[in-house]
């Protein structure tokens, strides 16, 4: 190190925790649910989780045969970590990167007949076919399907894979005939059907995480698992269901200053909040610049000492408050966790994903996806 210079590691006593154990548990239980094999999505960088630390994790636990991303630059990311498992390219606008997705053995996803020609010029090689069965987003036509396989094939390109993606399995009753989920299942059969006709190697898939645990014969040759991968979504909570519920992400951070406040004082921008009493408040480094959504404002909690204290005040952009008042012994240094489970003197509670979601009125993806980049994900 030159004279004079210095690394300054992180300082700020706020971070994301991820359980490895707990996403290769999840892979598992959901592989076995489904009985076949498991594509891990880690777009988005795993869904906020950190894509190149959850997917090695996994592969090297042998928890998923595939992965998948949106981007190439998220396939070349997780090349250059040392993932060798298939990577699926499943998003648009990947015109301009075949040559790139070729040459780093990435698999794409194709929606529309216009990347045929730009495939073959990059050299051909295998690809996915998707149809749209009713998602009214991304695929192909299913009366174009057969004739866009067979000028696939006659330009060098492997049909390696049929897929579709399903729009209401979340939300739909599986035991309502009629519901577009089943609609969606019976026009992919029959359209993969026909694609197997011509390509009998190409493997099917439907099912996302709703589909794998809710729609069994959704689960096909391979399932596609995201939010429940992570231990989130509203099936972490439904006992009837045999479905991971090992929250894999801790949000936490520590009490920075504690404050007296008398009755008649106010917290933060806007005085929201006032005390009805004397008030002890924990003044916590985190806000919405980290990902702790400001529409928590007069909803949230945190856990402190293992119990759940209610968040005062607006939640601004680098920190938040807790009122501590009946959380005896509450002293500087003490974990804050926003997102997780807490255990401490006064017992053990847990904040999940969905819940701070509702207290913000967005999507457990949103929660996850939204927790910045400048906040450390350190892996367990």
């Amino acid at each position: 190190m030159a004279a004079g210079t210095a690394t300054v590691g992180p300082i700020r006593p706020t971070a994301v925790e991820i359980d490895l154990a707990a996403l290769a548990d999840n892979a598992r239980a959901l592989a076995g649910l489904a009985g076949t094999r498991l594509c891990a999505v880690v777009k988005a960088d795993a869904y906020g989780h950190g894509a190149p630390g959850v997917a090695t994790a996994l592969e090297a636990a042998g928890a998923a045969t595939t992965f998948a991303v949106s981007l190439v630059e998220e396939g070349v990311q997780l090349r250059d970590a040392g993932v060798r498992s298939p990577i699926l390219v499943m998003g648009p606008a990947q015109r301009g990167g075949h040559a790139e997705m070729r040459a780093r053995d990435l698999t794409p996803v194709v929606s529309d007949a216009g990347d045929l020609e730009e495939l073959a010029r990059a050299g051909g090689g295998p690809m996915h076919l998707k149809i749209d069965t009713g998602m009214g987003r991304l695929g192909v036509d299913p009366a174009d399907a057969l004739a866009l396989v067979q000028a696939a094939r006659a330009g060098g390109i492997e049909v390696a894979g049929v897929m579709t993606h399903l729009a209401n399995a979340d939300i739909d009753d599986p035991g309502e005939p009629d519901c577009l989920t089943w609609r969606q299942l019976d026009r992919f059969a029959e359209v993969s059907a026909r694609v197997q006709s011509v390509a009998p190697a190409a493997m099917r898939h439907a099912a996302n995480s709703s589909g794998t645990m809710l729609f069994p014969s959704a689960c096909l040759d391979l399932v596609r698992v995201g939010l429940a991968l992570y231990g989130n979504g509203h099936w972490s909570t439904d006992a009837s269901l045999a479905a991971p519920r090992r929250q894999a992400m801790r949000f936490v951070t520590h009490v920075a200053q504690l404050r007296h406040l008398a009755p008649g004082q106010s917290v933060g921008y806007g005085a929201l909040w006032t005390a009805s009493r004397p008030t002890v408040a924990a003044v916590l480094p985190a806000g919405y610049a980290d990902g702790l959504p400001r529409r928590v404002t007069g909803h949230g909690a945190v856990i402190i000492g293992g119990r759940r204290c209610p968040l005062i005040g607006a939640v601004s952009m680098d920190i938040a408050i807790a009122d501590v008042s009946d959380v005896p012994g509450v002293a500087l240094g003490d974990e804050a966790v926003l997102l997780g489970t807490g255990t401490g003197a006064h017992g053990t509670d847990t904040i999940t994903t969905a819940e701070l979601a509702a207290w913000s009125g967005l999507t457990p993806y949103e929660i996850t996806c939204g927790i910045s980049k400048r906040v450390p994900r350190v892996y367990l």
